[in-house]
């Protein structure tokens, strides 16, 4: 799979120069922006980081792909002077769990949700991606998980951090910093149509509950950093929710008339929020079989 072709590449000397070349080109196309002191985005690894630096050491919040990894923490180390030792999970999914082996392998701890270890330590069938991921190795996996409620962790700074089941996946964490009132919400808070990834038990029920639970930790200055590395507002949020409940409502009733997909994509039920949030085709289809897990579940979500 392409996700292992640099690291195959870098056992063959005839290629030994591979690997540099492409941690300098993904460099030159990065961004590293001050969100205060001792507070960065680095973006053109693959998924947004947070990096904090300061008198404990550096975190990072995700850690890019694999493909990416070097070059990512190349830059770090230049920047602060240190290596990472405590990098966050806020998924399983691979652009956010890069940098876990080299950093596993240093001994960083590698926070994350339980259900977000259980995930990289085996095989994932991806069918809306018809894609299957490998088990990571013993050291990339998540060594300190929790299960339920707000963790507290002081390093550099106060760091609250909690999860948010089935939502984008069952692992999604958001870490929160609130001296700078920034929030690290993953891929449960888009500027597009969301992802609902069903392989990993994520729904739009799930995704409705995590932004709710986001909306009662922040206030109308926070910044929203998702994984694309937009900033984002409280009202932003707000407008997610709203569409995520009309969609949640239309296809509850396509369920309970005994419609399909494909007639339910037919219907165009998104038609009145496409100019907002774009192609709906992906959303469509993932928070369609999302839900069947949860038909049950979805007439409560009806406002």
């Amino acid at each position: 799979m392409h996700r292992r072709h640099l690291l195959q590449f870098s056992t063959l000397g005839a290629l030994s120069g591979f690997l540099p070349r492409v941690a300098a080109a993904q460099a030159a196309a990065s961004s590293w922006v001050e969100l205060g002191a001792g507070l960065s985005l680095v973006q053109g690894f693959g998924a947004a980081v947070l990096v904090s630096e300061g008198k404990d050491g550096v975190a990072l919040v995700d850690g890019g792909s694999s493909e990416g990894s070097a070059a990512l923490l190349a830059m770090v180390r230049t920047r602060t002077g240190q290596a990472p030792s405590l990098l966050f999970n806020t998924h399983c999914h691979r652009n956010q769990v890069g940098s876990n082996a080299s950093l596993g392998k240093a001994g960083a701890r590698i926070v994350a949700h339980e259900n977000t270890k259980l995930w990289l330590g085996t095989e994932i069938i991806s069918k809306w991606e018809n894609a299957v991921y490998a088990p990571l190795p013993a050291e990339a996996l998540p060594n300190s998980t929790f299960y339920y409620d707000e963790q507290t962790l002081n390093f550099n700074e106060e760091l609250r951090y909690g999860v948010l089941p089935q939502a984008h996946t069952d692992g999604d964490i958001y870490v929160f910093f609130p001296a700078r009132n920034v929030l690290m919400a993953g891929d449960v808070v888009s500027n597009t149509y969301p992802l609902l990834d069903y392989s990993t038990n994520g729904w739009i029920g799930g995704m409705i509950n995590g932004l709710n639970t986001l909306l009662g930790i922040v206030d109308d200055d926070t910044r929203i950093i998702n994984s694309s590395g937009v900033e984002l507002r409280k009202p932003q949020l707000q407008e997610q929710v709203d569409m995520l409940y009309a969609m949640i409502d239309r296809i509850g009733t396509h369920y309970y008339a005994g419609g399909s997909l494909a007639e339910f994509i037919a219907s165009k039920p998104t038609m009145d929020f496409d100019a907002r949030w774009g192609d709906p085709t992906l959303f469509l289809t993932t928070a369609y079989e999302s839900a069947w897990g949860h038909v049950t579940e979805v007439r409560r979500f009806r406002r």
